[in-house]
């Protein structure tokens, strides 16, 4: 696995992911929560859906992989992603990309960007701040609520098990 920069990881936890009033979430701890509103719980890592085009518990397209493939400059094939741990490390590259570049335009990260990235492609953040009134956003509007509530439900049990934000010590990393 990648280890993310200190500079990166300060970035990421300063900025967040989430709406002002909510606690914001590394990008490790969102990854880690796509599979919960993706699919099901019980459905086994070679799950298959969206008509046969979203392989794994990520539920992935090929042109998310060929983007990974783009920003990383690996090699990765579609059918990888049936595994849950490449899946995430995808999720964190291409979702780290985007959020570097959103924020790059002085815009204020947070869930919204990443969910529409996630199901809509990279260049669907836009639609965040602009949306247009077609069939693509409404499908967005959908995925975010649905996904929100996962968001919604780990920040209330984080804060309620006392870890709210993390100290200066939490936030460095260790070799």
């Amino acid at each position: 696995m990648r280890t993310i920069s200190k500079s990166l990881l300060a970035l990421l936890l300063v900025a967040g992911c989430c709406s002002a009033n909510d606690e914001p979430l590394s990008i490790e701890e969102f990854t880690a929560l796509i599979p919960e509103w993706e699919v099901a719980r019980t459905d086994p890592d070679n799950v298959v859906g969206d008509n046969g085009r979203a392989y794994g518990r990520y539920q992935i397209h090929k042109v998310m992989v060929d983007d990974y493939n783009r920003i990383s400059g690996k090699t990765a094939k579609h059918s990888d992603a049936f595994d849950p741990e490449f899946s995430q490390e995808l999720a964190k590259v291409v979702l780290t990309h985007y959020a570097k570049h959103i924020q790059s335009k002085g815009i204020t990260l947070n869930s919204d960007h990443l969910l529409y990235i996630w199901n809509g492609g990279g260049g669907a953040w836009k639609r965040v701040e602009n949306p247009i009134d077609d069939q693509k956003q409404r499908n967005l509007k959908v995925y975010s609520t649905k996904a929100t509530v996962v968001l919604r439900s780990f920040r209330s049990n984080k804060t309620a098990k006392g870890s709210a934000m993390p100290s200066e010590e939490d936030n460095i990393v260790r070799n």
